[in-house]
């Protein structure tokens, strides 16, 4: 009897149980649906749009990872950008892009710049005033007739006649100066090349002879108190030394100074070029395009979704490489 009464109260509880299982699933399905369920819903149902997002130039704000409505939000942290006008400002201005982005050091790279211009301008400057005085040395100082005289065959200058031909016997005898232009071979008049005209009168020696003052080495060794000179017949030795002709070598001193000034203008042109190398891949690493964080204002790394992306370049050769993107989640 106790027995049955047992039985009859467990199927009593049953029955019980599962009407209350029942009653709450009809109230749940008739309960209005909570706020996060809603969410979760609509996360559903707009996934395919924030599936494409990443193809438009946006990316997903943090809650689309795990529920929420889809939102366009860019997660690239604080750091200001400028775009691309201070990159093209450095490019103008040393400095410029720098001090667009609030970096102080951009105002001494401007001061730099500006004095490097100076430096150039007073070198090329200075490159052209004594370039003038050494054309002007040498036209006093250097005639074609006077070359030519070393070249007559049975000239009777006591210091040229003969002597070109002595030093330089593969040249032909000429008859005068209108024939040099096909008897020596560097030979080009101030019409046809002006720069190698001047250029010529002192760097090679069958020029040597049409300066004012030249002295034959056969001579100067005659002359008292020179004999310790032994002419040796080659143009190298005999020619190159200092008092065949004074006026030569002042002229090589001038013309030497001209480009030494003209050097230093390329070398401080050379420092604005530097410069804006310099300037430009700075700037563009202060503003975020090199990926840069502004020297340390600030966290550049790119996120996506409060997740961290990372870029992966390898190279796989000479003429290929690969590209990947992770993101941590």
């Amino acid at each position: 009897m106790q027995r049955s009464n047992m039985a009859r109260l467990g199927r009593g509880l049953a029955t019980a149980g599962l009407v209350v299982l029942l009653a709450g699933a009809a109230a749940a399905a008739t309960a209005p649906a909570s706020a996060t369920e809603t969410a979760r819903a609509a996360w559903l149902l707009q996934r395919d749009a924030a599936q494409t997002l990443a193809l438009t130039g946006e990316f997903a704000a943090a809650d689309d990872f795990g529920g929420g409505a889809a939102s366009g939000a860019t997660d690239f942290d604080s750091a200001k950008r400028g775009g691309a006008l201070p990159v093209l400002a450095s490019l103008v201005l040393p400095g410029a892009g720098e001090a667009m982005l609030g970096h102080k050091r951009g105002y001494v790279m401007m001061a730099l710049d500006i004095f490097a211009w100076t430096q150039v301008a007073k070198n090329h400057g200075d490159g052209n005033d004594l370039r003038d005085e050494y054309y002007a040395f040498a036209d006093e100082h250097y005639r074609d007739g006077l070359l030519a005289r070393a070249y007559i065959a049975g000239n009777s200058d006591p210091e040229r006649g003969g002597v070109g031909s002595f030093y330089f016997p593969s040249y032909p005898s000429i008859a005068d100066s209108t024939e040099l232009d096909g008897a020596l071979p560097l030979y080009v008049t101030k019409e046809e090349d002006r720069r190698e005209y001047y250029e010529n009168l002192g760097k090679w020696d069958q020029f040597v002879f049409g300066w004012d003052d030249f002295m034959s080495p056969q001579s100067y060794a005659t002359i008292p108190g020179n004999e310790w000179y032994t002419p040796t017949g080659n143009a190298k030795i005999d020619l190159e030394q200092p008092w065949v002709s004074g006026n030569r070598e002042a002229y090589r001193l001038m013309r030497d100074a001209s480009n030494d000034a003209f050097k230093t203008r390329d070398r401080w042109l050379y420092v604005n070029i530097g410069l804006r190398i310099f300037s430009v891949l700075q700037t563009a690493y202060f503003d975020g395009l090199l990926g840069g964080n502004g020297g340390g204002e600030g966290d550049d790394r790119v996120s996506l979704g409060g997740h961290e992306v990372k870029i992966i370049a390898q190279p796989t050769g000479l003429r290929r490489a690969v590209v990947a993107a992770s993101v941590s989640f």
